[in-house]
């Protein structure tokens, strides 16, 4: 993952997030929809506030503790973000979290990212995420990506909601070499 630039999948390219992305990260993110689903996300989000989130991440880069990628389709360019952040919600290893702009729910783009994003993920160590008690549609979409739960739940606070809320963990699990070679055949089908 860490020398990963950019990853490709059916209908989506993940790549590094620049500071071109800040005016379509601030509209898309913050969509009081998207924000409340998030931990980190305030509403209104400037772009000036974007910029500096991007600006963050570059600086960071040299720690190796946070793997963040721009999600494109090809017909309208950043959709959504993708990322996993060493040590977040008390994890040993790395937390996944993503978003989708609400134009673009419903098109299958999170678990098409995700899946792409984890194939590469998956190297740096356990992957854990987790997802608003009242969005269960993140938590399908995690379960689809290779996620499943842990029995664990948490009392986040959300910038978004201004509020705190129960957040159901998840946990990576890798799948077998079985499934792995039954998954590509089912996919070479459809």
């Amino acid at each position: 993952m860490r020398d990963v630039i950019e990853i490709e999948t059916e209908r989506l390219r993940l790549r590094p997030v620049r500071m071109s992305d800040a005016r379509c990260v601030a509209h898309y993110a913050g969509d009081p929809e998207v924000a409340r689903m998030a931990s980190a996300i305030p509403t209104p989000y400037l772009d000036c506030a974007a910029e500096g989130w991007i600006m963050t991440l570059n600086a960071r880069k040299p720690l190796g503790e946070d793997f963040v990628f721009a999600i494109e389709d090809g017909a309208d360019g950043l959709v959504g973000v993708i990322g996993a952040h060493k040590g977040r919600h008390g994890s040993a290893g790395f937390d996944v979290g993503y978003w989708i702009g609400r134009p673009y729910w419903g098109r299958g783009y999170a678990t098409e990212a995700l899946r792409g994003f984890v194939s590469e993920a998956r190297a740096l160590g356990p992957l854990t995420a987790g997802h608003f008690a009242d969005n269960p549609a993140s938590g399908r979409v995690l379960e689809k990506g290779g996620f499943a739960y842990t029995g664990e739940t948490q009392n986040s606070f959300s910038i978004g909601r201004g509020a705190r809320g129960l957040v159901r963990r998840l946990r990576y699990e890798a799948p077998a070499p079985a499934q792995t070679a039954k998954r590509q055949c089912e996919m070479a089908l459809h």
